[in-house]
């Protein structure tokens, strides 16, 4: 049985969660602390699988609580649950917090926001890479990010244009930035589906503040050796922009057109961790033929355990992500011919083959997802794509 551990500074508030969530006592153990010391007097007696903390409480608050809960619990799913929405607050959470939820928030909302990231942890069975992926705050990024916010943040005539601009040249601050704002936490009634305009609900002040607290904006130290962060990116957008043509062009829905553009954009996200953490493996690493994402896959689980889409999945799922964006990644590579692969895994999957090796003849089927028909209509629809360098 799952272990669920809810932490609030006022015990009416404890109780009453206790009352909400009274339908879940079967399928989950719930713990309730009164403030962050009794908390981490629980977790010595028993690790949780989720902790759901208040922000604001006297003494250790719950950004100081779930940062010390990565410390010690990394495995840990870590959620903050307030509704004291100060920037400073938000800041100094980033980095330990996993998913924010509003407060009040309604409890069909905490309850799938929890299931979600329950389902995750299936992902990744190896402790150690559980502990890797759960505990990072902050995708590795080159240096010159941080420099570049600081910069702006202490220039009086930067403007959001020019935070943007930075923010859109690197993979993994547009993840976190999108993470952030699209986490329940800001209440909004849809998914943002842009950095300028996560920017602009975010505002100026707010992520200046990030960058300057280096919450977020902070190098992440070297790049690994052999893993050009610039070619990630590029390959990123290459990726994600042919899954959006594919999408519009079958007339998928705004909304999943949107998530096949960021499960391209954000598939490969988990590599820089898993290369930090084994360099060694990566440097052996032989780079499979372009296009063969089934070799890549193989590759990547014998050097690090688990494939960098997973490892991505995982972190993503972690972070609240669409669950239409992390299945499409998790799902990776769809084998065409197989009926249990999504459309958005299979859109996926091509993407990339076509990104890293345009002229590969695709073999349609005559009954499966892949038709002929298809094929000729994603082709057509990106042929200004295809073949753009990618590193």
């Amino acid at each position: 049985m799952r272990r669920i551990l809810f932490v609030d500074d006022e015990q009416h508030l404890l109780s009453g969660l206790r009352r909400l969530l009274r339908p879940k006592r079967d399928v989950w153990e719930m713990s309730f602390a009164l403030g962050a010391a009794e908390a981490l007097e629980m977790l010595a007696s028993r690790p949780a699988d989720v902790v759901v903390s208040d922000m604001k409480m006297p003494g250790v608050d719950g950004a100081q609580l779930l940062a010390e809960v990565r410390r010690l619990y990394p495995q840990t799913a870590r959620m903050i649950l307030s509704g004291h929405a100060d920037r400073m607050s938000i800041i100094s959470a980033v980095g330990p917090t996993h998913q924010f939820l509003a407060k009040p928030c309604d409890v069909d909302i905490l309850v799938s926001a929890i299931e979600r990231v329950l389902a995750i942890s299936d992902l990744v069975s190896d402790d150690e890479l559980r502990d890797l992926l759960g505990g990072v705050e902050s995708l590795p990024k080159p240096p010159q990010i941080y420099e570049q916010m600081l910069s702006i943040a202490t220039d009086p005539f930067s403007g959001l244009d020019d935070v943007v601009e930075v923010i859109e040249r690197d993979l993994a601050t547009s993840a976190e930035v999108m993470h952030l704002v699209n986490s329940s936490f800001f209440g909004l009634a849809s998914q943002v589906d842009s950095v300028a305009r996560a920017v602009s609900l975010l505002g100026l002040e707010t992520v200046q503040g990030l960058a300057v607290a280096g919450a977020v904006f902070r190098s992440g130290g070297l790049t690994p050796s052999g893993l050009d962060s610039e070619v990630l990116h590029r390959r990123g957008l290459l990726v994600a922009s042919l899954a959006r043509r594919f999408a519009t062009a079958d007339g998928w829905p705004g909304a999943a057109v949107n998530d096949a553009f960021f499960a391209g954009l954000l598939f490969e996200i988990g590599l820089p961790v898993l290369v930090q953490a084994h360099p060694d493996s990566w440097a052996e690493l032989s780079a499979p033929p372009p296009g063969d994402v089934w070799a890549a896959e193989v590759a990547e689980q014998a050097a690090f355990g688990v494939s960098a889409c997973r490892a991505t999945a995982y972190l993503l799922g972690l972070w609240g992500f669409p669950e239409a964006v992390v299945a499409a990644i998790a799902d990776q590579p769809a084998r065409s011919g197989d009926p249990t692969a999504t459309p958005a895994a299979q859109v996926l999957t091509l993407a990339r083959r076509r990104a890293m090796a345009p002229d590969e003849p695709i073999q349609p089927e005559a009954d499966g997802y892949l038709s002929a028909d298809r094929l000729s209509r994603w082709d057509a629809a990106c042929t200004d794509l295809v073949g753009a360098p990618t590193g």
